[in-house]
């Protein structure tokens, strides 16, 4: 009951009108045209092939990822419960995580299966929520200072926790969160040259991106973890060491991995795997589920862990491997990132998009 109160207080906003991203172009121009680039703008099940891919192979009766993935929907219940499916012609809908929705957001409701966002838009003049401590008055909006804008507060409704039906941990960046320090929003949305506003400046130089980098930006890629290699008496050893807020795996099917090559003579003699980078475990970070029956599964139908390596935020694992090596051998690791694990691409039929892989960091080490 008291979780049905909540519901009922965030979508009480259910009649009031709806402003999509478009329109916030009027005023906002470069912060939109970095937002539609974003995964955030491409969330829904109407903009990104592997969501939809995923829900219609779980949950094809019902949408109960839509509090995540279009939450300004106002039939949100509906959609949960599968009394409604989909509809791309909603624009709240496939608007996916928008600016009306986000710059709204007032509180975070903290739940043990996943957290909540308070939407407050009750109709009539909008009060948009930001991080300025003097704020413009406009005639489309009153903006308002809110703080959890400035803590990473706001991120923490969708971005903090999520448990399937069967009480298993698909995503978790809890323990990353320091409400001291704005983690998430000086990675993802980090100062950038330019004006907030076409109009009216007032000498204001810069203002945070709203692309959201994340695993699709090569420049986040590079800057995840440090890698250090180091000569043994049989081998060498690999030290990982994670320098984001995070651990290193937040979305499941993610797939983080080194790749290491013993180069001789500009010739490869040796490699820590063959065709996938499952072969060495040690090295790679992803998560997979099973069922009652161990046959692997997608989250939300998971009743226990197949596979699990992540390395927690600061953490630095090291890994000993023992090669035979030559001097003048140059050893390279390269740390490397792909959206989904590529046999899961194929089965769910995504596009080549999905199985890129984005190089990070590289170190070498030659052998004396």
């Amino acid at each position: 009951m008291r979780v049905l109160i909540f519901y009922f207080l965030i979508f009480s906003f259910i009649d009031a009108k709806y402003l999509d991203s478009k329109s916030c172009a009027e005023c906002h121009q470069d912060i939109y045209n970095e937002h539609i680039k974003s995964m955030h703008h491409h969330s829904s099940i109407h903009k990104d092939s592997f969501h939809e891919a995923v829900k219609n192979k779980t949950t094809p009766d019902k949408y109960d990822c839509a509090f995540c993935h279009s939450p300004a929907s106002p039939n949100l219940l509906a959609l949960k419960n599968g009394e409604e499916r989909p509809n791309n012609r909603n624009s709240e809908e496939i608007d996916g995580v928008s600016c009306f929705y986000c710059h709204q957001i007032n509180k975070v409701f903290e739940s043990k299966h996943q957290n909540i966002n308070f939407y407050g838009y009750q109709g009539g003049k909008p009060t948009f929520f930001a991080n300025l401590s003097e704020p413009d008055f406009s005639d489309k909006h009153a903006n308002q200072s809110n703080e959890i804008f400035q803590n990473s507060r706001v991120c923490m409704g969708c971005h903090s926790h999520k448990y399937n039906s069967s009480l298993v941990e698909i995503c978790n960046t809890k323990s990353a969160l320091d409400e001291t320090i704005s983690d998430c929003l000086s990675c993802h949305m980090p100062k950038t040259a330019g004006s907030p506003v076409n109009v009216n400046k007032k000498g204001r130089s810069e203002y945070a991106t709203h692309g959201f980098l994340g695993i699709r930006d090569e420049g986040m890629v590079k800057k995840a973890v440090e890698l250090k290699l180091a000569q043994l008496k049989d081998g060498f050893r690999l030290e990982i060491k994670n320098k984001m807020g995070h651990p290193v795996i937040l979305q499941p099917m993610r797939l983080k991995y080194v790749e290491i090559e013993v180069i001789r003579n500009g010739k490869i003699v040796w490699k820590n795997f063959d065709k996938s980078p499952l072969e060495d475990k040690e090295s790679t970070f992803t998560i997979t589920f099973k069922n009652s029956d161990n046959v692997e599964v997608l989250p939300p139908q998971a009743k226990d862990f197949l596979f699990k390596n992540n390395l927690s935020r600061n953490k630095t694992k090291v890994i000993e491997y023992k090669v035979q090596l030559e001097p003048k051998d140059k050893i390279k690791a390269t740390w490397k990132s792909m959206i989904s694990r590529p046999q899961l691409a194929e089965e769910l039929g995504l596009s080549n998009e999905y199985r890129k892989i984005y190089e990070g960091i590289s170190e070498t080490l030659i052998i004396k």
